[in-house]
């Protein structure tokens, strides 16, 4: 599934801020600051209606396009770090799926 740029970023943060199960207000708050409130509802009807396996493979066929350069990357993962720790309650799940979306980011 082809996204732009926008639709990336959100998908792979609400993704990371969902992990614990819920999606919390801060976290909710820090990706619509990316994002305008129509384009941001159908993003995330789009995600709601995706399983996970659907998600990592969205993420992985667009990321060459939206993170294909170091800092690209690195932009992206400050931003999945301050939603992730928007609640102030870093779970083990969170840290692990960061960690993997790291991973997945920076493969060749």
């Amino acid at each position: 599934m082809t996204l732009d740029k926008t639709q990336f970023e959100t998908i792979l943060l609400l993704y990371a801020a969902s992990i614990d199960g819920q999606l919390h207000d801060k976290e909710e708050k820090l990706i619509m600051k990316k994002i305008d409130e129509e384009n941001y509802e159908k993003t995330e009807e789009l995600f709601r209606n995706m399983s996970d396996i659907e998600i990592l493979n969205c993420i992985n066929e667009n990321r060459r396009k939206y993170a294909a350069t170091p800092e690209e990357k690195q932009n992206l993962l400050s931003d999945l770090k301050a939603v992730i720790e928007a609640d102030k309650e870093l779970t083990s799940m969170e840290n692990y799926v960061f960690k993997n979306i790291e991973k997945l980011l920076n493969m060749k």
